[in-house]
């Protein structure tokens, strides 16, 4: 796949969400080397927090409940990231998001 290294990361994170230390393993990179990155898409609004209840991360009726990482913690162990509405709506301008 071509393009920015911030694009990189956004189509990462749609997948499912993800750590940073995952986000390092999958690009080949570090967690402290994407850090910079991922303050520049938080800020941007492109990625949040994954977190219980979070967004469109609800648990209550979700049926992947089962499956998720944070669904029974108030706060999660791991920082995961997920794509919001604006990352999703930029991959899909790129062309790599349907």
């Amino acid at each position: 796949m071509t393009g920015s290294p911030l694009a990189a990361i956004l189509r990462s994170v749609a997948l499912r969400p993800r750590t940073p230390a995952e986000l390092a393993r999958e690009l080949g990179s570090t967690p402290e080397a994407l850090g910079g990155m991922l303050g520049t898409l938080h800020a941007g609004g492109y990625v949040q927090a994954a977190a219980s209840g979070e967004g469109a991360c609800a648990c209550g009726p979700c049926s992947l409940k089962s499956l998720c990482r944070n669904a029974a913690q108030d706060v999660p162990p791991l920082h995961l990231l997920r794509l919001t509405p604006r990352g999703e709506a930029y991959l899909r301008r790129l062309g790599q998001l349907t």
